[in-house]
């Protein structure tokens, strides 16, 4: 699928050398963007050649975005290139495997600092450039464990959460200044992280087919999922759509399941 909906918009997106955020960076290249991809690998660079050798316009900044002086140089870079910016898809992420007792310093950092951190970083340095030129669309991407989470997975759903409250928090001080900014909230998605946890279970495909009977669409979902409903918030389309929170799981969040 392919189209002119993000035709010419500057999207920046984080995370985006795999996974949801290659995804999304190779959609949009597809629907007309100039798509800047970031990450911390080189394999980010890979991504963006693709998507020029699809007749796109991609650019690729290596930054680690954990670091504030590093996304103020990863706007100065876009600035420079393409001279605006108007989407802003806050994707980096990482996980855990601990709770609130078993916890410390380091786990609570590493995941709040790349989970929450570089997004508000990434917001509060990209916001005046989308002010510039009188608004712009952010979209962060979020999880369900924000509503429903699983064993062992803090700090990851508290960061995720505030990730939800800061996008409320940007909508109500600059939407009528035309800043547009929501959320999306994957369920389980088949990525490369994903599928060492699944790889991780003694037998994989039982743990596969536990997975599917929570699902009432009858499947797992797919970057391609995520990337789309990131194109219909960061389009036009969705211009009255503000502080939203889009779940993306398969209707796994609504179905009871009794053992």
């Amino acid at each position: 699928m392919a189209g002119n909906r993000l035709a010419n918009k500057v999207a920046i997106i984080t995370g985006a050398a795999s996974g949801i955020g290659e995804a999304i960076a190779r959609r949009f290249g597809e629907e007309g963007a100039r798509v800047v991809v970031n990450d911390i690998s080189e394999e980010g660079g890979q991504v963006v050649k693709q998507i020029n050798e699809a007749g796109g316009d991609g650019l690729f900044v290596r930054a680690d975005i954990r670091s504030e002086e590093n996304v103020i140089r990863l706007m100065a870079e876009v600035k420079q290139h393409y001279g605006s910016v108007d989407i802003l898809v806050n994707n980096a992420g990482v996980t855990c495997t601990t709770n609130v007792v078993t916890a410390d310093d380091e786990a609570w950092n590493r995941v709040m600092d790349l989970n929450l951190k570089s997004a508000w970083y990434c917001c509060k340095h990209a916001i005046p450039l989308m002010l510039e030129q009188h608004g712009g669309s952010i979209v962060s991407i979020s999880s369900t464990h924000v509503t429903r989470t699983q064993k062992n997975h803090f700090p990851y759903h508290a960061s995720k959460a505030g990730m939800l409250a800061m996008t409320q928090g940007i909508c109500v001080d600059f939407g009528r200044q035309g800043i547009r900014a929501n959320t999306i909230s994957p369920g389980f998605i088949e990525t490369p992280l994903a599928e060492a946890y699944m790889r991780s279970f003694p037998n994989r495909e039982e743990k596969l087919q536990a997975m599917l009977k929570t699902h009432p669409v009858g499947r797992l979902g797919k970057p391609s999922d995520v990337a789309s409903a990131a194109v219909f918030l960061a389009s036009d389309e969705a211009g009255f759509i503000a502080g939203a929170n889009l779940v993306i799981d398969g209707g796994r969040s609504v179905l009871q399941v009794f053992d």
